[in-house]
């Protein structure tokens, strides 16, 4: 049985550190029938962005009490609920889309919650109004450029139709909904403060999305090795497959418990191959983080009568 150590030594180049190749020293070898290659453990930190632009789920809409549309667009990274929550209040405050209460703390109208016995993100979208101020003693944060309504308005969450309705798990449309509903506007018209908003709203609006939430669109991480030849599985060169563990930024093990998974090699004469991570729709993945260390095993014909060895996965 022979060890092979994989690392980030291994990692081709502008691969988003998730394709590896490994040189044999010697130079040319040849794989035999009856040889299997098995993942013996892994080590690797989580660092796999859950909101991207290429995964095309970092965007979203809010519509304003003064009827303006403007966007929360998500740099690159690795958002839960709160975080979502954190950014949406972020670009508010650029925005100035918020009030301020008599001890000098923000109040946005607009918020994402954890609503875990449901298993689903509440929004939850509060009516503003001149009267609502005053009893509140809010005010306008300086330098805002906006008004607060005389009537009550209620401003919207606008889910695009993109990736991030699956993150959050709403349907794309307008939150609250319009009288048609089909997750139309309600419509704020006229000129501020005297706009209004057909349907209209005197309370808050809270609503529970229809979809389920994955925050992130990644399951689990497929392991391939160009080394195999697996007849009972897609793709045919699938090592092993594993799901993230712990939270983003920590470091796991991912090492088979009891009896490897060998799997039969494809017979040939190699001087290197090559290992890749994909997602579990095939997809390639970006790793951000490249310091992991991969441990195979490959074993010779004679060694398949030992019970440490599965024959096939």
């Amino acid at each position: 049985m022979r060890t092979l150590i994989l690392n980030s030594n291994n990692i081709i180049p502008n691969t988003n550190n998730s394709i590896l190749q490994y040189q044999f020293p010697g130079g040319n070898i040849n794989l035999v029938k009856g040889q299997k290659v098995a993942l013996a453990s892994l080590q690797m930190y989580y660092s796999t962005f859950n909101i991207t632009s290429a995964n095309k789920n970092n965007q979203f809409n809010y519509i304003w009490v003064d009827g303006t549309s403007h966007s929360v667009v998500f740099p690159d990274g690795f958002y839960d609920a709160v975080s979502i929550n954190n950014f949406l209040h972020f670009t508010m405050v650029q925005n100035k889309h918020y009030l301020v209460d008599t001890t000098g703390d923000y109040v946005y109208f607009i918020t994402f919650s954890i609503n875990a016995s449901r298993y689903a993100i509440e929004v939850n979208c509060f009516n503003m109004s001149a009267a609502l101020a005053v009893a509140n003693g809010w005010s306008l944060p300086a330098g805002a450029t906006w008004v607060i309504p005389t009537n009550s308005i209620v401003p919207m969450l606008q889910i695009l139709a993109n990736n991030f309705q699956y993150v959050v798990g709403y349907t794309a449309g307008y939150y609250p909904q319009g009288k048609s509903g089909n997750y139309a506007q309600a419509v704020i018209a006229g000129a501020p403060p005297n706009q209004t908003q057909t349907p209209s709203y005197t309370t808050t609006q809270t609503f529970l999305g229809d979809l389920v939430p994955q925050i992130t669109p990644l399951s689990s991480y497929i392991l391939t090795c160009s080394l195999i030849n697996n007849n009972y599985a897609v793709p045919n060169n699938l090592l092993y497959s594993f799901s993230p563990q712990g939270t983003f930024g920590e470091q796991f093990t991912i090492q088979p418990s009891g009896n490897l998974s060998f799997i039969d090699v494809l017979p040939g004469q190699y001087n290197r191959f090559t290992m890749s991570f994909i997602d579990q729709n095939f997809n390639p993945v970006s790793i951000l983080d490249p310091n992991y260390v991969i441990m195979l095993l490959i074993t010779d014909p004679d060694e398949h009568s030992t019970s440490n060895i599965i024959r096939k996965m």
